[in-house]
């Protein structure tokens, strides 16, 4: 089993832990990752694993940080230290929009702008994160037009990311003592293209051991209409998207919180435009293949796909094909070996989902 490096929040090396139960290691494409690891308890991983303690797996490029501990004794009294956490980049959720952020550009710079300005050269120096560092701009052309002001850091940046299909993480830099925060995009391995070795994942394959499809349109919009500042007849109203008939789910978004202040009234609309449209990309018809992959295949994993990517997926049973995105990667590692499951595609909302997005 692989050994675990533990280091304190400024990056110094603490120990290694060698041995453990399981480690649940979940990468997620436009939202931070998180990880839960189990493993005896002894004075030496008390002492080790504490919270704020930062853990890595070598060769990785993305670390976490633990935010729970759990100790507890079975009937037996075998006794077990569960801890959980998250990835590097959920520092970002420590911050919020403090005042008001008129986003007038790229997805990318939109991004890089809110961390830069609330998390690493914030007027305020309390509120730098000490080694956090903006990585290489990619030059991505999404363009967007946002107001937002006092929401969550994390929140504003996942769902600018997930908007635009673009990935965030937080690359961590242990012998230049930096984490750097990285804006990117993966890479098409779909069988229709034919610059990239095409990833295809199919039964008929023998490269999945399980595979589980969804299709729903439970949470399923295409028009809002977008309420701006304003009172009555006053009031500033857009409308985004499109449908007829039985194709039209509509939506109506309370966007009072958008203030026009001294934008034209063409710079106003397009702002409320965004927020529909960021609502609706939240709200998308629901495809998903869920897959534990045989990573004994003719596909290694890291190598020929990765989180991020987008690639085929494929039933002849089911009669089903989709072009899809890797937009979530559990890696398990236990004492009787390595798994991964596969999320491919824009999973179902869970309740704490739905309740963020009446919120905002």
């Amino acid at each position: 089993m692989m050994e675990l490096y533990i280091f304190d929040r400024d990056l110094n090396f603490q120990g290694m832990l060698e041995s453990f139960f399981s480690l649940r290691w979940i990468r997620r494409y436009s939202k931070c990752g998180e990880f839960e690891l189990h493993c005896s308890l002894t004075p030496e991983t008390l002492e080790l694993l504490k919270k704020e303690n930062i853990i890595w797996k070598k060769g990785d490029l993305e670390a976490g940080y633990i935010e729970y501990r759990n100790l507890k004794q079975d009937t037996e009294g075998k006794e077990t230290l569960v801890v959980k956490g998250k990835f590097l980049t959920g520092y970002l959720g420590r911050r919020i929009i403090w005042g008001t952020e008129n986003l007038s550009t790229t997805a990318e710079l939109a991004m890089r702008q809110l961390i830069n300005n609330h998390a690493i050269n914030p007027a305020n120096t309390d509120r730098k994160i000490d080694m956090l560092t903006l990585g290489d701009l990619k030059g991505y052309t999404n363009n967007i037009d946002k107001q937002v002001s006092y929401k969550n850091l994390l929140e504003t940046v996942e769902e600018i990311a997930n908007t635009n299909e673009l990935g965030i993480r937080t690359l961590i830099d242990i012998q230049n003592k930096q984490m750097i925060s990285d804006i990117y995009e993966g890479i098409n391995r779909t069988a229709g293209q034919s610059v990239n070795a095409p990833a295809i994942f199919s039964n008929e394959f023998e490269n999945i051991l399980t595979q589980e499809y969804t299709d729903s349109l439970n949470n399923y919009r295409t028009v809002a209409l977008v309420a701006g500042e304003g009172e009555g007849t006053a009031r500033q109203f857009v409308t985004v998207g499109s449908g007829t008939g039985f194709d039209r789910y509509e939506l109506f978004i309370d966007a009072r919180d958008l203030q026009q202040e001294d934008m034209t009234n063409e710079e106003y609309e397009a702002v409320l435009q965004n927020r529909g449209q960021s609502k609706l990309a939240e709200m998308r018809e629901i495809q998903t293949f869920e897959s534990k992959i045989n990573i004994n295949s003719n596909l290694t994993y890291r190598e020929d796909f990765d989180l991020g990517d987008v690639v085929t997926c494929t039933s002849k049973k089911w009669g089903i094909t989709i072009d899809t995105r890797i937009t979530e990667v559990e890696e398990i590692y236990e004492e009787s070996g390595f798994s991964v499951n596969i999320t491919f595609g824009n999973n179902i909302p869970t309740l704490i989902d739905k309740i963020k997005q009446v919120v905002r």
